[in-house]
């Protein structure tokens, strides 16, 4: 068993969040059954997967005394956009160490940060592993500390990513519960990948709970390769720091870059079109960064064969509403419509 309650805590997110049927995703993918893992419904500043991780993160940061929350990601990142919001509900002030430009305008998350109040210094690099950024928040806790704060630094990517991927075996132990309350087998399970805190966290808690369910990850960053390295890592450690063991074997981690396209925070056809195909078949919010990414890498393996057609499927829904009012005109622009009304129905009912 594991305890969870040993490590310190604080709610932020609603749980458990729904777990629903999308029968015409299901048919316009292509499979006997399709389940939403809604983790968009965490509820707290428009929701998202990166809520469960703030509980553990923060948990440690309020009891170690801190009153200053440091961490960083891009300039249109979920997790920043959660920091800040969950900091302004603990009364902690944030400094947010973006990578971007500051003549950026205020959209999307980077609106919503400004708007929680976060402090936001600037980094040129767009590599989320740079020294030099862990070396930025290590000289801004030690401002913070010469003026009598007491600072907590995060890096989910290094070294809090431990932490993060212990906060996310709560939503595997949820999924697991609500599939057994359907009396349901999920046979594959998608979700984006980005830290691979999600993914390690997902991982290891459905192995933990007894689900064999084949867990496939979307990069929407770097190599897989690099990634599945991660994942391996972070699901040790969290492990570890449970005292459990990790139950999940390396050829067990299935992790994809081939939908990333140009970049990270940069949409594809494939992305775009999923969007418009998750709003238009079921009035879901999916966004071209994560989910719309990762809908992409879920649907090629269902068209290569790689998940036969009569299989149940859970697809984890894991936010990033904010990130589709930076990408407007290629969801519905002019041109966008145009090709949308053009497949119309068919495109629902295709692969």
């Amino acid at each position: 068993m594991i305890h969870l309650d040993r490590l310190p805590r604080v709610p932020l997110a609603r749980v458990p969040t729904p777990l629903e049927e999308a029968p015409r995703l299901a048919a316009a993918l292509g499979v006997a059954r399709l389940l939403i893992k809604r983790d968009d419904l965490t509820d707290l500043a428009l929701g998202g997967n990166k809520v469960r991780k703030l509980e553990f993160l923060l948990g440690e940061a309020l009891a170690r005394g801190a009153d200053t929350f440091i961490t960083t990601a891009s300039d249109q990142s979920n997790f920043l956009r959660l920091s800040a919001a969950a900091s302004a509900r603990l009364g902690l002030r944030s400094i947010l160490v973006v990578r971007g430009r500051p003549e950026a305008p205020s959209r999307g998350n980077l609106l919503l940060m400004r708007l929680f109040g976060a402090e936001i210094r600037y980094v040129s690099t767009h590599d989320p592993y740079a020294e030099s950024t862990i070396q930025l928040m290590q000289s801004i806790a030690d401002e913070v500390r010469a003026r009598g704060g007491r600072p907590y630094v995060v890096h989910l990517a290094t070294f809090s990513s431990a932490l993060a991927t212990v906060g996310y075996l709560p939503a595997a132990f949820e999924l697991a519960d609500q599939l057994r309350a359907l009396g349901a087998r999920a046979d594959h399970v998608a979700v984006a990948v980005g830290s691979g805190t999600t993914y390690a966290g997902l991982l290891l808690g459905l192995r933990q709970a007894g689900v064999a369910a084949h867990l496939l990850g979307a990069s929407v960053n770097i190599a897989a390769a690099v990634l599945r390295e991660h994942v391996r890592t972070q699901m040790q450690d969290a492990a570890k720091m449970l005292g459990i063991s990790a139950a999940a074997h390396d050829a067990e981690i299935d992790i994809t870059d081939a939908h990333v396209g140009p970049g990270y925070g940069i949409p594809t056809a494939d992305s775009v079109d999923a969007v418009r195909l998750a709003a238009r078949c079921e009035g879901l919010v999916f966004d071209p960064i994560y989910t719309g990414k990762a809908w992409a890498g879920l649907r090629h393996a269902v068209r290569s064969g790689a998940i036969a057609r009569e299989s149940t499927v859970v697809f984890m829904h894991t936010g990033g509403a904010p990130n589709l009012f930076m990408h407007a005109d290629s969801l519905v622009g002019p041109d966008a419509l145009s090709r949308a009304d053009a497949g119309g129905t068919h495109a629902r009912h295709s692969d």
